[in-house]
Order: structure tokens, then sequence, then C-alpha cells
């Protein structure tokens, strides 16, 4: 019980020393001890607040013709890349295909690309038409004229 007798007194000490109320604000009282502040601060409030600028995104988004505008451009986009991409990539497919010589069709990169493409159905296709692209095999051939194509005899 001491002690609680001792903070008892700490704390009446304590609120003693320092005032703990509320302050409170008079108008009445400050303006006439402060006049040129309350002058400065009446001529602010009575001037008109200043005119604020759209901004150039707000007013193409309230113009029906900017809208219109955009759109119009959007969708000629769209169309110029769809008409871009469809038609230059056959071309360039049926071209490719159709400047492979028979030598190069039977590269290891062009029979793996093949056989990636459709297995060895594919890489038998692309042989037939190395073959049809050859025309047909030469008649047979004897060891002598074939030693003197080499010799050149």
């Amino acid at each position: 019980m001491n002690e609680q007798n001792n903070e008892k007194w700490l704390d009446e000490l304590i609120s003693q020393t320092i005032n703990t109320t509320k302050p409170e604000f008079d108008a009445e009282q400050w303006k006439q001890k402060y006049p040129e502040e309350f002058q400065l601060l009446k001529s602010r409030a009575e001037q008109k607040p200043l005119s604020i600028q759209p901004s150039l995104w707000m007013t193409v988004l309230h113009s029906r013709l900017a809208k219109l505008a955009a759109a119009a451009v959007i969708i000629i986009a769209i169309g110029l890349l769809r008409f871009n991409q469809s038609p230059h990539k056959q071309e360039s497919v049926q071209i490719a295909k159709k400047s492979k010589s028979p030598a190069e069709m039977l590269t290891v990169a062009a029979l793996n690309m093949a056989f990636r493409r459709g297995g060895i159905e594919a890489v038998e296709k692309q042989c037939e038409q190395v073959i049809d692209k050859l025309g047909p095999p030469p008649a047979m051939i004897t060891v002598k004229e074939l030693l003197a194509e080499f010799n050149g005899t």
C-alpha cells in the first residue's frame, strides 16, 4: 500500500506541474492581435481561383472527331498488319520451294527438316521430288565408259 500512495502523490505532483487542458482558439482575439495577417488571409480568400487549363489528353478524350480519327487509325493499322503477314509469308515459302535444286533438297539439313515436319514419309516424298526433277535414270553404263569419263579418254 505504501507504493500506491507514492504513485498517487507522484501523479498529483505531475498534473499540478503540467497543464493538461486543451487550448481553445479565440478568433476575435487573434484578429485584434494580428490585423495584417487577417487582412492578408481575407484578400487571398477573395481572389478568384486560377483557371485550370484542360490537358491535351482530356481534350482528345472529349472530342468526338478525335475519337473517330483514333478508331480509324487503329483499324487501318490492323488491316495493314494482316495484309503484310498473310500473302508475303506464303509467297516466300513458295519461292523457296521452287528455287531449291535437287542437291540442296538432299542435304542433311533439308532431310532433317523434312523428317521433323512429317517423319520418314516426308523424307521419302522429298526424295521422290528430287528423282522427278532429275528425270529418268541414265541407261546402263559399262565400267569402260565410266573409267573413260573419269580419265578423259
